[in-house]
């Protein structure tokens, strides 16, 4: 797969950073998670066949797109997705995972004629007090400046080597500076108003309206989406297919990069199947 290439989508009064690969008769949009970058997609991407074009965005508050002040809610989040689908003149296969799945989730129940099909990638409907503090807190007690590139690494792979995909991930979240430092691109205010505005309600409404040609995608082992949520979501809309990766964590795109881009085709090839099942 050649590419990627970086651009920018004007979306009246913010800016949308993209990576794009490839060139097809159809367009996939993908959604990263809390914290995230388009570069998580790239490992997926690496494994997906080049017979479209692949565009991953920097969510608003995230990477290197607009921080507003204020606007994280869902629907603030989804109004963004569905500009940029506009900007790409066509109809999409959007994929999302964990919050971005959450996004695909509500635009896929509000703006269906948006879509070619959807896929959402280990999240659950349910709001959840917990999370929204535990994660806060994380989010409080991280460094705000490493002092090398070599510092950052240390920090974000205590527990494990990193593969060279990990650390470009990584690195693409954080700023650079001249004296060799770096610092997140997205900070502490904007990550913790995307978690509290959106985990302070619920989605199942909106996850029962979903009727178009639509994936869910839990991963076995995740500490997100806990094995009851999944088969309630599982019950509550039959219409959506529905895989399990059994022993795969939450961060499916980077734990399991091949294995879902061996699903995701299948998905995107066959919609009215899909919808169906």
């Amino acid at each position: 797969m050649i590419g990627p290439t970086t651009s920018f989508i004007e979306t009246g009064p913010l800016r949308f950073r993209t990576l794009t690969w490839g060139q097809g008769s159809e367009t996939v949009l993908f959604l990263h998670g809390l914290s995230g970058v388009a570069e998580v997609w790239g490992p997926t991407v690496d494994h997906l066949p080049a017979t479209r074009r692949y565009v991953a965005i920097d969510q608003r508050g995230h990477g290197q797109s607009a921080a507003p002040a204020a606007g994280y809610t869902a629907s603030d989040m989804v109004s963004d997705a569905a500009s940029v689908i506009e900007q790409l003149g066509e109809r999409v296969h959007l994929a999302g995972h964990s919050m971005g799945a959450r996004i695909a989730l509500v635009l896929a129940a509000r703006l269906p004629h948006l879509l070619r099909s959807v896929a959402i990638i280990d999240i659950g409907p349910e709001a959840s007090k917990a999370n929204i503090e535990n994660t806060v807190r994380g989010i409080g007690t991280r460094p705000e400046r490493f002092e090398s590139r070599d510092a950052a690494l240390e920090f974000a792979f205590r527990k494990r080597q990193p593969t060279p995909a990990d650390e470009v991930v990584f690195l693409a979240r954080l700023s650079p500076h001249s004296d060799g430092s770096f610092t997140w691109r997205a900070s502490r205010e904007a990550l913790a108003a995307c978690v509290t505005e959106q985990r302070s309600r619920n989605y199942w409404r909106e996850w029962r309206h979903i009727v178009g040609p639509a994936l869910y995608v839990h991963g076995g082992t995740s500490n997100e989406v806990p094995f009851r949520i999944a088969e309630k979501m599982r019950r509550e809309n039959p219409a959506v297919r529905f895989e399990r990766f059994e022993g795969v964590g939450h961060n499916i795109p980077l734990l399991a990069p091949k294995l879902l881009a061996e699903s995701l085709p299948r998905h995107w090839a066959t919609p009215e199947q899909s919808a169906k099942k």
